[in-house]
């Protein structure tokens, strides 16, 4: 297999309210992969304190200029950094990493492995979610792994979890990339993949340790991302990817959940929605 074969970027945003502890242990464990990266680029999506630069620039010591620091005057949320980001990665091939979560050692190698042997334009793994360290919370969050159940899955639910993928980028640019959809920006982008036609697949491993709280639940306890959701389901109907009855039944579960307390939320997810 040639080098090129083997070559991936890293594409991570951080902003004001990332911890910064946190950013250094994302960082670190891309850094300490079983299967180095070409580049990290990371996107300052708007002014990010002292404590954050300070960790990205005694990263930007070691790592020389495999660091590539790109920083935006003001904050655009999500979709405008990745969106920023994605023209600097070096490779065809970027991972995707958030500033509070651990990739376990083997990610890329794995992900590397199933993206060259299958031709996948998509591939992500499962996640284990955790309160302070990893493993303490026991729940894996699973998602489909051919494409034929991915699809089926996406017209409920989210069928792949964002923090675990690596994508090839000439695909993501064809679907039209990352949009301005509040907490639905990868779903939005999955689906649009998912109707060009996108080879893709989940491995059975879990990749990603992802770190929850009462925040993470309490986004999705808001009647802006109510609102964002019928905006979106709606959307996928008239493109033709979701019957009626389908945006119904996807839409009444979703109500459920977030009119509920961030705590109730948290709880349901916890019975329903993980492996234990």
């Amino acid at each position: 297999m040639s080098p090129d074969e083997r070559s991936y970027s890293v594409l991570m945003s951080v902003y004001e309210r990332d911890q910064p502890d946190y950013v250094d242990d994302a960082i670190r464990s891309m850094v300490e992969q079983s299967e180095p990266f070409t580049d990290l680029v990371v996107v300052c999506d708007g002014p990010v304190g002292a404590g954050l630069d300070a960790v990205i620039e005694r990263w930007r010591g070691e790592l020389g200029e495999r660091l590539r620091v790109h920083r935006l005057a003001a904050n655009r949320g999500l979709a405008g950094a990745l969106r920023a980001g994605l023209p600097l990665c070096r490779t065809e091939r970027v991972a995707r990493m958030d500033a509070d979560d651990v990739s376990r050692p083997r990610r890329c190698e794995l992900l590397l492995d199933a993206m060259n042997c299958r031709g996948l334009d998509l591939v992500g793994g499962f996640i284990s979610e955790f309160d302070r360290t990893p493993g303490d919370m026991a729940s894996v969050r699973e998602v489909p792994l051919e494409r034929e159940d991915i699809v089926a899955f996406a017209k409920r639910r989210n069928p792949f979890n964002h923090v675990s993928v690596m994508f090839r980028r000439p695909a993501v640019l064809a679907a039209g990339g990352y949009r301005d959809v509040h907490l639905l920006e990868d779903y939005d982008l999955w689906v649009r993949m998912l109707m060009d036609g996108c080879a893709c697949a989940n491995i059975p491993r879990v990749v990603v340790d992802v770190r929850t709280g009462a925040g993470m639940y309490g986004r999705r306890s808001s009647l802006r991302y109510l609102k964002e959701q019928w905006r979106f389901f709606r959307r996928l109907r008239s493109e033709g990817f979701v019957s009626r009855g389908q945006e119904v039944v996807a839409l009444a579960a979703r109500s459920a959940a977030t009119l509920m307390p961030a705590g109730a939320v948290k709880r349901a997810y916890g019975l329903v929605l993980r492996r234990r």
